[in-house]
């Protein structure tokens, strides 16, 4: 997707009217499909999807990530199924392991694998990747990064996440706007989650009596990217330069330039397959990128003759999600935190 697609998007650029019959018709072959799509069997596990409706970036890994820690703290055994988009999986399942890679899972299963401990599936089968995770492990709750859209599954709870400083955009369907469904979406999940910026604005109107909640991003630690050893962040105001292959690459130069560090970043396509010649012009400079570009990047850095002297590093970030929103999590699904699986 264009960065001056997505840029126009969210500032409101006038010629996007010129889009708007398209728009019609994306909504009205959109309902058509859905109508004809046949109706979700029920889970046989909890289901938690954790989506969004807008193109260009909310933070859903990073609140995944949260979540599953913070589920796992609480004594729930969580399981994770993802598209797998950028690997070649296919239709799967195949459950993440040791002998994988992201350019064979995609980056965000594989990060998620690798920072959570706990089994994800991978397959655009999405009922398969959960009969799959249900047949190899014991399990309290499945989540699915992201899903809001697939008609083949259907959550008990369902999270949709905004982003905080860009909100809905100009609120209108593709290819006039960002949005994959209309805004009124946003009063038919469980909890609309606020990743960043200082406020709800005007969603309250549109989620109705849907809670909304406040999560707030902030970049937890700096590693390596060669061997993920943690290191010290660079002192202030010192001079950086930045990647992200992410949906929204501004929010986190923004996110570095907050640590009071002088960016200059670049920008790739989400996803993007990161090759060595991409990262030639960086062999001079002290480089942080995000660790979803990381787990792409690392197996280049390997290959080089001496990878510790390159000062490229990785910034993990995280997220609080509200205890109220956890809780209302796990009173919808009737789930019992810190009981005994050993009994």
């Amino acid at each position: 997707m264009s960065q001056g697609l997505i840029k126009a998007w969210y500032q409101g650029a006038w010629w996007l009217w010129l889009l708007w019959p398209l728009s019609i018709v994306y909504r009205v072959l959109r309902r058509l499909s859905n109508s004809l799509a046949s109706s979700p069997v029920a889970n046989k596990l909890p289901l938690l999807v954790v989506g969004n409706i807008s193109l260009g970036g909310t933070g859903k890994t990073p609140v995944v990530q949260a979540l599953v820690q913070a589920l796992t703290a609480r004594g729930i055994r969580c399981g994770i199924i993802s598209r797998g988009y950028g690997g070649t999986v296919g239709k799967g399942p195949h459950i993440v392991g040791p002998k994988d890679t992201p350019n064979t899972v995609g980056d965000e299963p594989f990060l998620l694998w690798q920072t959570t401990g706990v089994p994800v599936a991978v397959g655009s089968d999405r009922q398969a990747d959960i009969q799959c995770l249900m047949a190899e492990h014991s399990l309290d709750l499945i989540i699915s990064d992201d899903g809001l859209q697939n008609q083949t599954i259907k959550g008990d709870c369902e999270w949709l996440l905004v982003d905080g400083q860009r909100g809905l955009g100009n609120g209108q369907c593709l290819p006039m706007g960002p949005l994959r469904e209309p805004a009124t979406r946003l009063s038919l999940v469980d909890g609309v989650l606020v990743n960043g910026g200082s406020g709800t604005g005007k969603l309250g109107l549109v989620a109705g009596k849907v809670p909304i909640y406040q999560i707030t991003p902030k970049l937890v630690a700096l590693k390596r990217v060669y061997d993920d050893q943690a290191v010290a962040w660079p002192t202030a105001s010192a001079q950086v330069r930045a990647i992200a292959g992410i949906g929204n690459p501004q929010r986190f130069f923004n996110d570095l330039m907050a640590m009071n560090l002088q960016v200059t970043g670049t920008a790739f396509k989400d996803h993007h397959g990161f090759v060595a010649e991409d990262l030639a012009s960086f062999h001079d400079s002290t480089l942080i990128m995000t660790a979803k570009d990381a787990v792409k990047c690392k197996a280049i850095v390997q290959m080089q003759s001496q990878p510790d002297s390159l000062h490229w590093y990785y910034a993990e970030q995280g997220v609080e999600i509200p205890e109220a929103a956890i809780d209302a999590l796990l009173n919808k699904l009737h789930l019992d935190a810190n009981k005994d699986h050993h009994g």
